[in-house]
């Protein structure tokens, strides 16, 4: 009988569980911005080759427009961005990277994966932080050592989309 009672109870926490997980992540309220402006891609001390960074940011650029998110996009540099007052900044510093072998993947799956961390990082015009997350972009199996910088952008746009 009091088996029944601790499985009874055991069983009814593990459903409300996903309840209460449900219900903090739903009272983080969304912040709003009309535009977004993408900074280059910062490599620090990091050895990254030059086309890997260039990527990202290309990348970035695209799916964050194509997000629908923002009503404007711009890219670094661009001085239409001045006149926009809620105009928030995304920044990528590489933080690690690891460029695997595309044959080894292909033919272990297991061996040759390519890998690049960053710090992804939304700031508003008055310097205030408005998220910040490490994401990690990765390419495991097939496709080529580029392709982690798609991974990368479909990371940090969904991430910029949670947030905003």
């Amino acid at each position: 009988m009091k088996s029944r009672k601790f499985v009874l109870i055991a069983s009814l926490s593990m459903l409300a569980i996903p309840a209460m997980v449900s219900a903090q992540t739903a009272a983080k309220p969304k912040l709003s911005a009309s535009a977004i402006q993408i900074a280059m891609v910062e490599a620090g001390d990091i050895q990254i080759p030059a086309e890997f960074r260039f990527a990202v940011y290309e990348r970035l650029v695209e799916r964050v427009r194509a997000s629908g998110t923002f009503q404007k996009v711009y890219r670094t540099g661009d001085h239409a961005a001045d006149a926009v007052t809620d105009l928030v900044t995304l920044h990528t510093k590489v933080e690690g990277f690891k460029e695997g072998s595309q044959t080894k993947r292909e033919l272990t799956t297991v061996f040759g994966a390519t890998k690049v961390d960053v710090a992804a990082s939304v700031t508003a015009r008055d310097g205030r932080v408005l998220m910040d997350q490490k994401i990690t972009g990765r390419v495991r199996f097939f496709g080529e050592n580029l392709g982690v910088t798609n991974d990368l952008a479909k990371r940090i746009t969904k991430l910029v989309g949670e947030t905003f």
